[in-house]
């Protein structure tokens, strides 16, 4: 029990005394303290505030583990599909038969390794925290992607003799395509980051090799973010200059309207079977005929340059009326 609990000091020694005694630790009485001082409370304060402090640390740590040993798995994964995408398979056919698709995912992945890493860091948060950075961002996209549509519309016009709103699912997967063929100057980003990821790597050979710095782990991260860096800037070029050029974008769309939106089962009595047609209008009373029957055996011939620029076009399609006989 404090000597000023109940009582009040009197002249200038007690009230020092009672000073002293209310910035003291209390004493406990078989462990139970009777009353507690202005010390005790803010010696609870802090213990519950550095509490706190390990907690939100260990939950921090704990986040940043689980988020590099995703990225890690997704690595993993990333190299597994790549590898068996590029180098050979011996006498597996099947995986011979879907090689391209293999490594088109191997692709994606490293893509999303790589926007995960960049999204991550303090960099794009600190501008992607502030509001005018997120409009600025959404009208871009807002005009990239009018700006593509039209585009596409245009591509599909030079080849069909139809407005290009007769093809909607053709002239979505082309915008889209275009969008991402305009977005290739945004990889510029992904190479300042790897030089980034570069003099990682650089400090902790220096430090390994010649006992320069201090390093505490390998930088295993910015490695593959290097490896991958390399992997998506060269294909993304080869995409941009040479599966999807100007000049073999006409034979891409037509490739695509095949697939997306010619049929081949139709109703109409005027016309002989085994053609190409699309319904025109409302109504569908009329349809653009193709003689042709393209055909896209898988997704490499689609989007391999060099075999879909040996795809015909025709110079003529007709439109024609379509005669159903009702029921």
């Amino acid at each position: 029990m404090h000597k000023f609990t109940h009582q009040k000091p009197r002249g200038q020694d007690e009230h020092l005394e009672a000073i002293y005694e209310e910035f003291s630790l209390s004493r406990k009485e078989n462990n139970f303290q009777p009353t507690k001082t202005v010390k005790d409370y803010l010696k609870v304060i802090l213990n519950h505030t550095e509490t706190i402090s390990r907690q939100h640390s260990a939950t921090k740590e704990s986040e940043s583990f689980d988020l590099n040993w995703a990225l890690g798995a997704l690595a993993i994964v990333s190299f597994i599909f790549l590898f068996n995408g590029f180098a050979g398979s011996g006498d597996w056919a099947w995986l011979d038969n879907h090689r391209f698709a293999i490594r088109l995912w191997g692709i994606a992945f490293a893509a999303v390794f790589l926007g995960v890493s960049i999204e991550r860091t303090s960099f794009f948060k600190s501008l992607w925290a502030f509001g005018f950075t997120k409009v600025t961002a959404s009208v871009a996209v807002s005009a990239l992607i009018v700006f593509s549509t039209g585009k596409a519309s245009g591509i599909i016009n030079s080849v069909f003799p139809v407005d290009a709103s007769a093809l909607p699912f053709t002239r979505a997967i082309v915008a889209g395509l275009l969008m991402f063929q305009y977005s290739y100057p945004l990889l510029f980003v992904v190479g300042l980051f790897s030089i980034a990821h570069a003099f990682s790597a650089i400090d902790w050979i220096k430090y390994n090799f010649f006992s320069i710095g201090s390093y505490k782990a390998p930088p295993t991260l910015s490695a593959v973010f290097l490896v991958f860096s390399i992997v998506i800037l060269v294909f993304f070029a080869r995409l941009v200059n040479t599966d999807f050029s100007q000049d073999v974008w006409p034979k891409k769309a037509y490739q695509l309207a095949h697939i997306l939106d010619f049929n081949s089962k139709y109703e109409c009595q005027n016309l002989p079977k085994n053609l190409s047609v699309v319904f025109l209008g409302p109504d569908q009373a009329r349809v653009l005929v193709d003689v042709n029957r393209t055909q896209t055996d898988n997704i490499e011939s689609f989007v391999d340059g060099s075999k879909s620029a040996q795809v015909p076009i025709p110079k003529k399609f007709y439109i024609l009326p379509c005669n159903i006989v009702a029921p």
